[in-house]
């Protein structure tokens, strides 16, 4: 058995999907300056009282919402200007190193978990592509067995003594692969990598990452589809690419030189798309004087998804838009995108379905700005969307 390693669990959030709420287990402490006092999570934006010491959004709210404020851990008051307000960046996050998620040791058979050590920026690709210690329950005996070792324990297994109808499984913290899950997975690797295949930042080492990605995209994805039997073809959006698990994607606008000779004014994707549990649409809205586009802006609008349960209403994240350059990197165009609380009310309130709500426009790029930084490429605008 490993030797053990200290480790310093904390719970992350505002991270993006696929590591929120979890709690991990870094090998070093984490600075106290990004923990909430009161709660011990790790929050993308924590908030630091006069008297030093620091909360999350949530517990600074709860502690605002009782009158006047004052710092629960010594009682002294303080005013909600005198909080300093500290952003923690995914990409700060992301070099702390942690153990791999299936890390525990099972004390009952003496083995091991898996010993992945390294960045958090890594996990998530080691986790879903490579790791091979998550639990699955065997349908004889129903027992937790690694995922790598399961053919040899099933084919040695006696069965159950008493009972040899598959076991359901049962949510105990640890791996268990589930059709349902596996599906949604399946879906959102085909959607990278039909992504991936049409994306090129022009340079060798962009497209040797390219085709690494979508390697593993294609391996995964198609293990995924054979986990899930009913997997039929997962639709593929030429629209846009990225996945819903990450705080940002990118939006592919088609046809600019048709929508250049026609009299339309809007450009809207084909598909929804999806950023840390949110469902949102963009469309490019174009202007034009004397017959020729003359301006460009994006309206960004909320639509009702599967997710809505499980995320905060109304929508309160900044939004950052960016025109990309299709083959040179540093050259992309900010956008902005003001979005006031008061202002955009409607607009930021929970999505009803078949109830589309009204949207938020950007500022407006004048045309010969996107044509002099040229923007388009192969008749494709690209846009990035980041949520913070």
């Amino acid at each position: 058995m490993a030797a053990a390693i200290e480790c310093h669990p904390y719970t992350v959030t505002g991270f993006g999907e696929f590591l929120e709420w979890r709690t991990l287990r870094f090998v070093q402490p984490m600075p106290k300056i990004r923990v909430c006092r009161l709660c011990g999570v790790v929050s993308s934006v924590a908030r630091l009282l006069p008297c030093t010491h620091v909360l999350c959004e949530s517990c600074e709210a709860q502690v605002a919402d009782r009158g006047r404020p004052q710092c629960p851990i010594d009682g002294a008051a303080f005013e909600r200007e005198q909080v300093t307000t500290m952003p923690f960046a995914k990409r700060d996050l992301g070099e702390y190193h942690v153990r791999c998620i299936n890390d525990d040791v099972d004390v009952s058979d003496g083995t091991d978990g898996c010993t992945f050590i390294g960045k958090l920026a890594a996990l998530e690709e080691h986790y879903l592509a490579h790791c091979v210690h998550g639990r699955v329950r065997c349908s004889k005996c129903g027992r937790s067995v690694f995922r790598k070792d399961i053919v040899d324990h099933y084919v040695d297994c006696a069965g159950a003594e008493m009972d040899t109808s598959p076991v359901e499984p049962v949510d105990d913290g640890k791996v268990i692969i589930d059709a349902a899950e596996a599906k949604r997975l399946a879906g959102t690797l085909k959607d990278l990598q039909h992504g991936l295949k049409d994306a090129s930042l022009g340079t060798p080492m962009a497209t040797a990452n390219f085709a690494s990605l979508r390697r593993k995209a294609v391996s995964l994805g198609d293990f995924l589809s054979v986990l899930d039997p009913d997997q039929t073809d997962v639709p593929r959006h030429d629209s846009w690419c990225g996945s819903e698990a990450g705080s940002s994607t990118i939006c592919r606008f088609r046809g600019i030189e048709a929508m250049r000779k026609s009299g339309e004014t809007t450009l809207a994707l084909e598909e929804p798309c999806r950023l840390l549990g949110y469902t949102f649409t963009l469309a490019c809205k174009f202007e034009r004087s004397r017959g020729k586009l003359s301006s460009v802006s994006f309206l960004f609008a909320l639509r009702s998804g599967e997710r809505d349960d499980f995320v905060e209403w109304p929508f309160a994240r900044r939004v950052k838009l960016s025109m990309l350059h299709p083959k040179k990197q540093g050259k992309d165009v900010p956008v902005e995108l003001k979005i006031c609380q008061e202002k955009h009310a409607q607009s930021l309130r929970r999505p009803q379905p078949d109830d589309p709500q009204n949207g938020i426009l950007s500022e407006k790029i004048t045309w010969k700005y996107v044509e002099k930084k040229e923007l388009v490429g192969d008749d494709c605008l690209l846009v990035a969307v980041e949520f913070e």
